[in-house]
């Protein structure tokens, strides 16, 4: 068998937290501002940790050329969420 590398090992953890966390997390933050809610403090303390959580697993990931797709729809959909909510947030005020 293999050895895994290090990057290798928290490249598969960061996977396994996307598919298991982050994702899902984010679903429900899409619903929630896709219906005209704004997303309060815990919501976006999480967007913020998910932010700098893909900063480091991008230079993490830098060097490996079939995680880019992945890197650039995930960001995407975060910066989405993130503009619907302010979106929202400005319709208030």
């Amino acid at each position: 068998m293999a050895e895994m590398s290090k990057d290798d090992g928290v490249i598969t953890v960061l996977l396994i937290r996307l598919r298991q966390q982050r994702i899902p997390r984010v679903l429900a933050l899409q619903e929630k501002v896709s219906s005209g809610d704004v997303l309060n403090d815990m919501d976006i303390d999480f967007l913020d940790s998910v932010y700098h959580e893909a900063k480091r697993c991008h230079e993490i990931c830098k060097h490996r050329r079939e995680f880019d797709d992945l890197f650039c729809r995930v960001t995407h959909f975060y910066h989405e969420v993130a503009r619907s909510a302010l979106e929202n947030e400005n319709h208030l005020h």
